[in-house]
């Protein structure tokens, strides 16, 4: 599938992937709509594009974060194209008939090359399943009328295609010709003025002049530029593959050789591997001998292949244990590949299968995180319409919930022996505690009687273990690492002798702790005072004397 190429938009879309299958129809019909107004040029604020396709309003800090109209377009041709493959919608349920792409070539009388070009004028396909079982693109008589009510003369200029006779190409070449002595333009600027003039493609205009030169080596139109190439056109180079270009193409338009392009976009994709941020939960099995062929052996398995969740059907089963600790370690193992085969970049020339296999390795892994977060989303849901009651819009609630599970599955180490589930249903809680007023009022023994219902009904739902919740909730490593700052964690750990494991250890003084922070021992006295406070707060009064013993 075709991947969203603005960062703020893909991420936008992911998160609607977790809509029933009736809401994402209705999401492709406002994504449709939203595309007959756009208008070149203009820009477009986050917030209001998820308005139309959602009917609902950001609450993010990127919601006023502005999108270019072309970036909208493509973004929303993307999003179209992959929800309705995702949904497999009949061509024969339209209540508008359906073309494919090979009946519309004949219906009309043109070529699949001037599909291609409407399409990127907002011509509108979607994915059907035609009655002989394949998916192919499909157009709706609808969309025609409507593309070709916006583009008058469209269909005419189409059909009134001729072929470019052998005058005219002399008379191409000898103004291309005077162009390229006469100027600085390049290549690809010279064909886009001609085609210009003599209202041809440029693509013609390209194969004309291509072809002239291959012929005439001793009298060609264009040499090779001798300058060295800019910053600027690097990442003009980068970005055109990204958003599709192909290598020939690049070559034609900045006039370089296969290999200096490629050269080009690895170091440009080294770069861009080398300042993203990649972190994992380490674990000694990653060094053990064939620790890639026990940990990847098996497929991502086929919890990668589940459907598009239906509001009429009940939320996808939680994973087990075992699941749950077969795709933690996996998700964190190949992080840990990806950062293990980074560091061996060469950055003057970075090898590309190298950088092949970094992104295939990130690739899986963001496929194990949408497994996990497919897997739990029914968790979200259920813990959303707890917190209905102060007000808050349940879709709003789902949206912010989803998020949290996404932060809490980049938190979660495997290796503590607590369930994903249980970690994750306290971590959404205590955000939504955090975000909604009317629960931020109420963080004394109330919230965790709160936090106690929450459980409950996650027990009764047969979600998630009790054992394992009782566990997590009154874990008091878990409300030191949650509710201390590091300094604090540092003290309390250390001056009562306390591991990770809650186990005791050899203490230290508040005078061996100041002198690591270089601060008085009277000050490490104030900290722990202040720490203690807050814990207080969270711990049982037998919690808080197994602390303090």
């Amino acid at each position: 599938m075709r991947k969203v190429k603005n960062t703020s938009l893909r991420q936008f879309f992911s998160e609607l992937r977790f809509a029933p299958r009736t809401q994402r129809i209705n999401q492709i019909n406002a994504a449709e709509e939203l595309l007959s107004i756009i208008e070149p040029g203009k820009n477009y604020p986050l917030d209001f594009i998820c308005y139309r396709v959602t009917d609902y309003r950001l609450k993010t800090e990127i919601k006023n974060e502005n999108v270019t109209a072309d970036e909208l377009t493509d973004a929303l041709h993307t999003f179209i194209l992959n929800v309705s493959h995702q949904i497999a919608f009949a061509a024969n349920e339209e209540n508008s008939t359906v073309y494919s792409a090979d009946q519309l070539t004949d219906r009309f009388s043109i070529s699949a090359k001037t599909i291609q070009r409407w399409r990127k004028k907002g011509f509108v396909a979607k994915t059907y399943l035609f009655d002989d079982g394949t998916k192919r693109l499909g157009f709706r008589q609808s969309s025609i009328d409507f593309f070709l009510h916006k583009n008058p003369g469209i269909m005419q200029r189409a059909k009134k295609f001729t072929r470019i006779t052998d005058p005219q190409k002399k008379l191409i070449i000898k103004r291309a010709k005077v162009l390229a002595a006469k100027s600085k333009y390049n290549r690809y600027q010279i064909t886009k003025i001609i085609a210009g003039e003599i209202s041809r493609s440029p693509e013609a205009i390209r194969l004309i002049l291509i072809d002239y030169d291959n012929n005439n080596p001793d009298r060609s139109v264009f040499r090779r530029p001798y300058h060295a190439i800019n910053s600027r056109e690097a990442a003009q180079i980068y970005k055109l593959h990204r958003q599709g270009a192909s290598i020939a193409e690049l070559m034609r338009k900045f006039q370089r050789s296969r290999s200096s392009i490629y050269r080009i976009i690895n170091k440009r994709r080294a770069k861009a591997l080398l300042i993203q941020k990649i972190e994992y939960i380490d674990s000694g099995e990653f060094l053990e001998q064939n620790a890639e062929k026990k940990i990847l052996a098996q497929p991502i398995s086929e919890l990668t292949k589940r459907k598009p969740l239906d509001a009429k059907k009940p939320p996808p089963h939680i994973l087990t244990r075992q699941q749950e600790m077969e795709l933690f370690r996996e998700y964190n193992y190949l992080k840990y590949l990806a950062c293990l085969t980074r560091a061996k970049i060469d950055r003057v020339r970075p090898s590309s299968k190298r950088l092949r296999n970094i992104e295939h390795f990130l690739e899986r892994a963001e496929d194990i995180k949408t497994t996990i977060l497919e897997s739990n989303i029914g968790l979200v849901v259920r813990i959303a319409q707890k917190h209905l009651a102060t007000g808050a819009n349940l879709s709003e609630l789902i949206s912010e919930g989803n998020l949290s599970l996404m932060r809490t599955v980049e938190k979660f180490d495997y290796l503590r022996g607590y369930r994903f589930n249980t970690y994750a249903s306290l971590a959404i809680a205590k955000d939504f505690a955090k975000k909604l007023p009317a629960e931020a009022r109420r963080l004394d023994r109330s919230n965790a009687d709160e936090l106690s219902n929450v459980q409950q009904d996650l027990r009764t739902a047969g979600l998630v273990d009790i054992a394992e919740i009782e566990r997590a909730h009154h874990s008091l490593d878990y409300v030191i690492k949650n509710n201390l700052d590091e300094r604090e964690q540092f003290i309390i750990r250390n001056h009562f002798g306390l591991d990770s494991t809650i186990a005791r250890k050899k203490h230290m003084t508040l005078q061996q702790i100041g002198d690591t922070f270089n601060i008085t021992r009277e000050r490490v006295r104030q900290l722990e005072l202040i720490a203690l406070k807050k814990l207080r707060q969270s711990l049982s009064p037998e919690e808080f004397d197994l602390l303090t013993k």
